[in-house]
């Protein structure tokens, strides 16, 4: 039973047999032990054909195989993250001494922008008003690209998104490098575009592991990310 319950968790949107645990089992267990998890190998290690475990794939939710091991991958690889003491439900590979960094120079210069899109929005108004209280006057570019605000001098983009890959974010972030700013990555993907491509970024637990990034499913992501922006607000004004 925890099996099951632990698999329809991770794909909450999917018609799972109760033959196709064993095998996704097994499948998590290669990736984080990094071992081969070709079709190949998982079909002979589950004695049965590779066409059956496409036909798995389709019904966790995927199109084909390698989205299904892809997704894995991203959710069991094993990297070392550094928990953060005051807020459990938050890592990063950062120390704090790089973390000070980046967030001291942002509210000492007070130049910075926010980001996210459509359930992360209100992330970006919380924290917008948030600064707002604290004499911090933030750039939300919401419709806007940077090239059109700014003044030509570095910015930190503090950006949210619960999957990591938003297109638009992702055009965000070059935009403010290009004009020798840092980036802050708020996610809730390891291994993500936002935390590869970030200076600095945090994977915030969502409790859910499926993909629902529709936000059908319970999602603590949300609600810990406004207790993080809090923390770090405080911290830091």
């Amino acid at each position: 039973m925890a099996n099951i319950y632990y698999c329809n968790r991770l794909f909450p949107n999917s018609n799972l047999r109760s033959e196709d645990e064993q095998i996704i089992e097994s499948m998590i267990e290669r990736v984080k032990n990094k071992k081969n998890s070709e079709i190949k190998t998982i079909a002979e290690e589950n004695f049965t054909s590779q066409s059956s475990i496409s036909r798995l794939a389709k019904r966790a939710g995927f199109n084909n195989y390698k989205e299904l091991i892809f997704f894995l991958k991203t959710e069991f690889s094993i990297v070392e993250k550094k928990q953060e003491t005051p807020l459990p439900f938050v890592q990063t590979l950062q120390d704090w001494d790089v973390i000070d960094h980046y967030f001291e120079k942002a509210f000492e210069s007070k130049k910075i922008y926010l980001f996210g899109e459509g359930f992360c929005q209100f992330l970006v108004d919380y924290t917008y008003r948030k600064l707002l209280l604290k004499k911090v006057y933030a750039i939300d570019l919401e419709g806007v690209e940077i090239s059109l605000v700014s003044d030509e001098t570095p910015h930190t983009l503090i950006i949210f998104s619960q999957s990591g890959e938003n297109k638009r974010g992702l055009i965000k972030m070059k935009e403010c490098k290009n004009y020798g700013g840092n980036v802050i990555a708020i996610t809730a993907t390891k291994n993500s575009s936002y935390a590869k491509q970030s200076d600095l970024s945090f994977i915030v637990d969502r409790e859910n592991t499926g993909v629902d990034y529709e936000n059908q499913t319970l999602n603590y992501f949300f609600g810990n990310t406004l207790n993080l922006m809090e923390f770090l607000i405080h911290r830091y004004t």
